[in-house]
């Protein structure tokens, strides 16, 4: 069983923040290239994630967590979904806006 390794948490806290992703990497010097793959649960050095905690004055586990691979995929799957029904309904709306002009 492969371990998946997310940071949705950082971006939940950034979020909470308000802290946006352009201020980070200004903040931190962390590379754009880098926020860009910690946002796709791509690899990167640990000194990152050392950054990340001292400028959010945070431990490693608020921002980010194991999952087994399973779980990571299932997971994706149901944000999938949710995002093809948020979709489904604008379209819906919009065809219903457009039948009562």
């Amino acid at each position: 069983m492969r371990i998946m390794i997310v940071y949705y948490k950082l971006d939940a806290l950034l979020k909470e923040r308000k802290i946006t992703k352009t201020q980070l990497t200004k903040d931190t010097g962390i590379s754009t290239n880098i926020v860009s793959k910690i946002s796709k649960n791509e690899g990167f050095k640990t000194e990152t994630i050392d950054r990340l905690c001292e400028y959010l004055q945070v431990q490693p586990s608020e921002i980010m967590e194991w999952i087994p691979n399973e779980e990571y995929e299932k997971q994706k799957q149901n944000a999938k979904n949710a995002e093809k029904q948020a979709i489904e309904a604008q379209i819906a709306e919009l065809q219903a806006k457009l039948k009562t002009m």
